[in-house]
């Protein structure tokens, strides 16, 4: 039986697969995979989750997978790497430049596929639902805080 967390992160990652499919409509000639496009709306909208294995829990992937997007994309010049101020292990990830105009055309296809989807559902009911993600994100956050200072100080740092 499935958790509250795992049945929201199956909803969501089936939303994904449909913007993900609209999206990839929009550049054939790039030849984006579905994960490459997912990576670069993700990051759009969540800077600050920008690691690897970040992406690899917050989408539902494998890291494996995550890392042949990151680096296809990366080697596209769409992303930048940044190694961690204090774990060399960690690299981060953030839109270029050159990232601009396709996220720019992802989010305009966004907004019409929203409009589309949810033209009959109350703004109240959305705006709740919103709220709620937040909240869980905000504690799954902390969480991820606390664990990561546990892992500094069982490491010495």
């Amino acid at each position: 039986m499935k958790s509250n967390v795992e049945n929201m992160l199956d909803m969501f990652t089936q939303i994904r697969k449909v913007y993900v499919n609209e999206f990839g409509k929009l550049f054939p000639e790039e030849n984006f995979s579905p994960n490459e496009i997912d990576v670069l709306i993700f990051l759009s909208n969540n800077p600050s989750i920008n690691t690897n294995r970040q992406l690899s829990v917050c989408l539902n992937v494998s890291k494996g997978l995550i890392c042949r997007s990151t680096d296809s994309l990366f080697r596209r010049g769409l992303l930048a790497v940044t190694p961690d101020s204090s774990d060399s292990r960690i690299q981060h990830l953030s839109l270029t430049e050159q990232a601009d105009s396709i996220i720019r055309d992802l989010q305009y296809a966004r907004r019409k596929l929203e409009a589309e989807v949810l033209h009959d559902i109350p703004k109240e009911e959305l705006l709740q639902l919103q709220e709620t993600a937040e909240k869980i994100l905000n504690r799954f956050q902390e969480k991820a805080k606390m664990q990561e200072t546990l892992q500094k100080q069982k490491d010495g740092k």
